[in-house]
């Protein structure tokens, strides 16, 4: 006997697959030149559109001697299922704010280590376990990719050890008042990768 139900599915898949618009065609890159350097490096990038248009395109990521052009943040979970964030100054929203920890990606450093030094460095807290569970860029404008990990039987036992520009205060939360954090307009910086974070760990 034909399940309906199932055939139906599959014959609104097919149908939505070929009623999507083809991709635009990628611009031809002509060339790129470093405009500023510091802390962030700015590029000019120049590209011919397919309509033959060229444009000029300023894109940004940290990449100076001292870093790679990857972070890792980390969603670390206690043993009794709440959240350890960080709450900390941050320059663009000019406030102090709701963070997960996280920072760069050391030259050779495998993401999770990174992930894990991250989280003891600017918690004091370390994990039985970590995963890297995706990534994503950190905008449309950026050479920056951001990894996501998630770590878990996290236990203030360990060192924190801030840099000279952090301030970070270790502030644990249910998962209820971090949701209530990421709704706040503004209380929260890097939503986007606590919320792929939270779906990972079948927390949303």
């Amino acid at each position: 006997m034909t399940d309906r139900t199932t055939d139906s599915a599959a014959t609104s898949d097919v149908a939505a697959e070929l009623s999507r618009a083809a991709d635009p065609q990628p611009w031809e890159l002509l060339g790129e030149k470093v405009a500023y350097q510091r802390f962030l490096t700015v590029k000019v990038r120049r590209y011919r559109m397919p309509n033959g248009h060229e444009v000029d395109w300023d894109v940004t990521g940290p990449e100076s001697a001292a870093a790679v052009a990857a972070g890792v943040t980390v969603l670390p979970l206690t043993p009794d299922g709440r959240i350890v964030t960080v709450r900390m100054f941050r320059p663009g929203p000019d406030s102090v704010v709701t963070n997960l920890p996280g920072g760069l990606i050391e030259p050779g450093e495998e993401p999770e280590v990174g992930g894990a030094r991250e989280l003891e460095e600017e918690t004091g807290y370390t994990c039985e376990s970590i995963e890297i569970v995706g990534w994503l860029w950190a905008g449309t404008s950026s050479t920056f990719r951001k990894y996501v990990a998630i770590a878990r039987g996290c236990r203030p036992d360990g060192k924190q050890q801030l840099d000279d520009a952090e301030d970070c205060v270790p502030v644990e939360l249910s998962v209820d008042e971090f949701r209530a954090e990421l709704r706040a307009p503004g209380g929260m910086t890097g939503t986007d990768t606590a919320y792929l974070a939270l779906d990972h760990a079948g927390l949303l």
